[in-house]
């Protein structure tokens, strides 16, 4: 898996966390989840800041391998044409991280927009 594969994935798992403290319990009890349960995912909540720089710095790192030009001379040394800058690798990387700082920013936005709606 190339690095900025890597890093999006890392993100993506970032903004999962991030979301563990207010929306898994909103989807556990759309879902009919017990509220003992739910229970345990509070204690992540500490926790949130950390996950929020975590997920920004994945983010920042991926978006920068995944948009950044190519330096010169990196053709020869890729060997393929996967490095290229528009190859199908490169566009599915882009939609990768452009899906993963959806996901961040929705997991970011939602307690807030959760306690406007309440």
């Amino acid at each position: 898996m190339r690095r900025e594969d890597l890093a999006a994935v890392g993100a993506v798992g970032a903004s999962l966390l991030i979301a563990s403290c207010c929306l898994a319990p909103t989807v556990f009890l759309v879902l009919g989840a017990s509220i003992g349960a739910l229970g345990l995912l509070t204690g992540l909540e500490p926790y949130r800041p950390l996950f929020v720089v975590l997920g920004a710095v994945a983010l920042a790192y991926a978006a920068w391998r995944a948009w950044r030009p190519e330096p010169a001379g990196s053709a020869a040394a890729c060997g393929e044409a996967s490095c290229a800058p528009e190859s199908p690798q490169r566009r599915r990387t882009r939609r990768l991280v452009a899906a993963a700082i959806l996901l961040y920013g929705f997991a970011i936005a939602y307690p807030y927009a959760l306690a406007a709606l309440l």
